[in-house]
């Protein structure tokens, strides 16, 4: 219920600030995204996908089309997001063996959370929230769901 509430407020939030809400993720190349970061001192949001992953396609309309996701997504985080079947040696760097499969790095490009499968809206932006403030380095998940 009281996760309801915070939904429910959080969408009115982003509905009464108008167009000048980011529409879409600024998704970067995976080299040119972790220069990026690095550069910045941001954190990376890793995604893999392909083509013919019917749950990618999915979280691509569902999540990252998501108003509240691209906004928390583009202010705090590169955006990194690889074609499994086009850079197969990025995913073999990173021991992906399926899709979607999402990773959050710290700015040093450091593995800090893996997320694989399909993950709806308000799950993400949990996860996001989780990894930014930096929760992840004191307590898990659910410790972390627990204090909030």
């Amino acid at each position: 219920m009281v996760r309801f509430k915070i939904v429910i407020i959080a969408v009115m939030l982003l509905w009464m600030s108008g167009p000048a809400i980011c529409e879409t993720i600024n998704w970067k190349q995976y080299d040119d995204g972790m220069r990026l970061a690095v550069n910045q001192g941001k954190k990376i949001f890793l995604h893999f996908r392909t083509d013919w992953c019917k749950y990618c396609g999915q979280m691509d309309r569902e999540t990252f089309g998501n108003p509240a996701v691209v906004k928390f997504l583009s202010k705090h985080f590169v955006a990194v997001k690889v074609d499994g079947d086009r850079e197969k040696a990025v995913g073999k760097d990173y021991k992906v063996t399926g899709y979607p499969d999402n990773r959050f790095l710290d700015s040093k490009g450091k593995e800090v959370h893996r997320l694989p499968g399909f993950v709806e809206p308000e799950a993400f932006l949990f996860f996001l929230e989780y990894i930014q403030s930096d929760s992840y380095k004191t307590m898990d998940p659910m410790q972390y769901y627990k204090s909030r």
